[in-house]
């Protein structure tokens, strides 16, 4: 298999290849079996001056990955050539990786060029202080109750607001709807970290604060921790100028690389809106999550999406996924509601292998075969199917999701029991939307956008039909 996808390399395949590449690199012997069948370095230096910001991408992955020292320099060029945004958090971490600490500390995150790029910058960043934490290591001090009750602003991901607002109120907190966000009051921070559907939770300091050093450090006060980092949202000018202004106006150490709190100031205009957002409270939500693969989803996504799709279903559901990646949704579901069976199917032997790691390691009751979805049968069917189906822009094409889509939709109401329910969630909704209200054992329920590492993926709710409606 190894061989394979290094042949892939000089292909068109040559993004996904390097992607299961890194997924294999991942132990020992998946390092010393890639490096034999590379045979060299020269395969994937040419691939660092591919075209295609995603071959480069992964080619930073996969040679952070193989954990070799030699390949630091080369990467050290690619850091100063690389101008697509979304491709430096990988190259960073690559280069923490490999021990570049030099590097890292000349380089300096980039500003934003405007809201568009907010989300690249503020991935760049974290990635920064994430490679930077193994030089720059210190002490934090773990938080479980903040020294008064306040105001803290929970957020979902996109769409999923009532099910995070269920899920807290689940926990005890009195809760109201703010905008997107889900308001409580407590002092338990730790409690609020249970909450599985939680994207991020924002402490809010003060709004329409002007612009300026001075306004904003007198709003602030003093640091919520130790130490911080300040983030930057939606600011049009020079950002490491306001940043280094601010700095000589706060109380606390700045740290880039290793902080306790982080400073969020979300510009609009001359003013901005200003948050502490916490990085050291206890937050042991996803247990099972020890391996992923690279299209995995993202936990709270996985959490919420499982806390929408338990309305559609029974009392205590037997849940099958159809693609199941390493387990994120099947163990969402268990931890969200009684579920009466848990199996999962994925045509990767290795992706089975990471969602039964992930398994044990969450003490859960899922089960995993490697197979076919086309090929795979049950007497009963599910009475829940939970999916995040192949995007077609990480995994496979959109040109291989038509034909894909169109033979799993025809499956999907075999799959299912009488009354059966399905939620799938796709980035290739106009695809899916047409094949699901075109299939007449399947009746429509809802679809609706979110959010996810800069994608819009769609979510569809239906429901098997015991017949199909008359012409």
């Amino acid at each position: 298999m190894i061989a394979t996808l290094v042949n892939n390399l000089t292909t068109e395949a040559a993004g996904e290849s390097l992607s299961a590449l890194c997924s294999e690199a991942k132990t020992k012997a998946g390092r010393e079996a890639i490096e034999a069948a590379l045979g060299g370095r020269e395969t994937l230096y040419a691939l660092l001056l591919s075209e295609s910001p995603k071959v480069r991408k992964n080619t930073y992955r996969l040679l952070g990955a193989l954990q070799n020292p030699k390949d630091l320099p080369k990467l050290t060029e690619s850091l100063q050539t690389e101008t697509t945004l979304f491709a430096v958090p990988s190259l960073i971490l690559a280069i923490g990786a490999l021990g570049g600490e030099k590097t890292l500390r000349a380089y300096r995150v980039p500003a934003s060029a405007g809201p568009e790029a907010d989300k690249h910058v503020a991935a760049i960043a974290a990635a920064y202080g994430k490679a930077m934490q193994q030089f720059d290591r210190v002490e934090t001090e773990t938080v479980y109750r903040l020294p008064n009750a306040r105001e803290i602003l929970c957020y979902a991901p996109k769409g999923f607001s009532a099910q995070l607002r269920e899920e807290l109120e689940s926990l005890g907190f009195s809760t109201a709807l703010q905008g997107d966000a889900v308001r409580i009051v407590t002092a338990d921070i730790a409690r609020v970290y249970r909450a599985t559907c939680m994207a991020e939770a924002l402490l809010p300091i003060a709004k329409d604060v002007p612009l300026e050093p001075i306004p904003i450090a007198n709003a602030v006060g003093k640091c919520i921790g130790k130490r911080y980092r300040i983030e930057l949202r939606g600011y049009l000018k020079d950002r490491a100028k306001l940043i280094e202004r601010l700095k000589a106006r706060l109380d606390g150490v700045n740290s880039a690389s290793n902080y306790d709190c982080e400073l969020r100031v979300q510009c609009s205009g001359e003013t901005a809106d200003l948050f502490w957002k916490l990085w050291n409270v206890p937050d042991e939500r996803y247990s099972w999550r020890r391996e992923t693969i690279p299209a995995s989803i993202h936990p709270a996504t996985a959490a919420a999406l499982a806390r929408y799709a338990g309305h559609l279903a029974d009392a205590s559901p037997a849940v099958l996924d159809p693609f199941c990646g390493c387990g994120s949704l099947l163990f969402s579901a268990e931890a969200a509601y009684p579920c009466r069976g848990l199996l999962g199917v994925d045509l990767s032997g290795k992706t089975v292998e990471i969602a039964r790691k992930n398994a044990k390691a969450g003490n859960s009751r899922a089960r995993f075969v490697c197979r076919d979805i086309q090929r795979f049968t049950t007497e009963r069917g599910a009475t829940l199917v939970l999916s995040n189906l192949p995007f077609g822009n990480r995994v496979g094409s959109h040109r291989g999701n038509e034909a894909l889509y169109a033979r799993f939709v025809q499956k999907l109401p075999s799959l299912l029991a009488k009354g059966g329910a399905a939620v799938l969630y796709t980035a290739d909704g106009k695809l899916l939307e047409r094949l699901l209200k075109a299939n007449p054992r399947l009746e429509f329920l809802s679809a609706f956008r979110t959010e996810a590492g800069g994608l819009s993926p769609w979510v569809f709710a239906v429901r098997k039909r015991e017949t199909a409606p008359e012409r």
